[in-house]
């Protein structure tokens, strides 16, 4: 279970944006901070699609919040690329594609690795698999 708060002090590591002490959110960050949960909504999104979760969910609202999609590992090491790649898209875009590649490369391995689901398919057609209804 990892948090937005987490996930938010990670990518200021590796944007190079920890204050003195080791802080994630100062002054300097406060605009990364207020533009995460908008961002993880997305990321978390697109998460659901790729690995066919259907059910509901609720947003993240702030940075107390649990994230929404996956689980602790994909959280805390692909997520923090995905975050870092969209606030830094602007800025910096040589930095945000190098993070860009590296969350689709972790996000990429970690869909490879959810187990399947699987389901019955009704037959529609009733019969016909055996020849049954054929004139020849």
């Amino acid at each position: 279970m990892a948090y937005v708060e987490d996930v938010f002090a990670a990518a200021m590591g590796l944007m190079d944006e920890l204050g003195l002490s080791g802080e994630a959110l100062s002054s300097d960050t406060e605009e990364y901070a207020r533009r995460t949960p908008a961002i993880i909504n997305m990321l978390s999104g697109e998460l659901r699609i790729l690995t066919g979760e259907r059910g509901d969910w609720l947003p993240v609202e702030g940075m107390e919040d649990q994230i929404p999609a996956g689980d602790a590992s994909w959280a805390l090491a692909a997520l923090p690329y995905g975050l870092a790649a969209n606030l830094l898209v602007d800025e910096n875009p040589s930095a945000a594609s190098f993070y860009e590649q590296r969350y689709e490369e972790l996000r990429a391995y970690y869909i490879s690795r959810v187990q399947a689901r699987y389901e019955e398919i009704e037959n529609l057609y009733g019969g016909i698999e055996y020849g049954e209804f054929g004139a020849w």
